[in-house]
């Protein structure tokens, strides 16, 4: 079985691996998928390789991806952010879907001050004064 999957249009990523499910084994794996585009299309690809998975997880960190667990969000597609609480973390909104509904992530405590952190800073590069 032959796969592309564009990592330039991934905005979130959530991974799960045998240690998560115990239906998954050390060769297939699950990934969700949650794309770009005029609205956010969810994906759920089944029968992943491990191989597969490993690869576009380190694509996407070193694209600047955040990672809250087995959940990897780019900062770029955040467009509403609110923290529940210091320690728990809080909610994400990356886009919405066809209906018009939100597409909310929840992310760890310190990945959402590691978010903040990355919001609040201008890009690199950028001038200030």
């Amino acid at each position: 079985m032959t796969r592309y999957i564009n990592a330039d249009r991934i905005v979130a990523l959530q991974i799960t691996t045998p240690a998560d499910n115990p239906l998954v084994t050390d060769d297939s794996r699950l990934m969700d998928i949650w794309f770009s585009g005029t609205f956010i299309r969810h994906q759920l690809f089944r029968k992943v390789r491990k191989g597969e998975q490993e690869y576009l997880v380190e694509t996407l960190r070193d694209r600047g991806f955040i990672q809250s667990g087995n959940l990897l969000l780019d900062p770029a597609a955040v467009l509403y952010a609110e923290m529940e609480n210091q320690f728990l973390g809080g909610i994400v909104i990356i886009g919405f879907q066809d209906s018009g509904q939100p597409v909310e992530l929840k992310l760890g405590g310190k990945a959402f001050n590691e978010l903040c952190g990355r919001l609040s800073s201008p890009p690199p590069g950028t001038a200030l004064g």
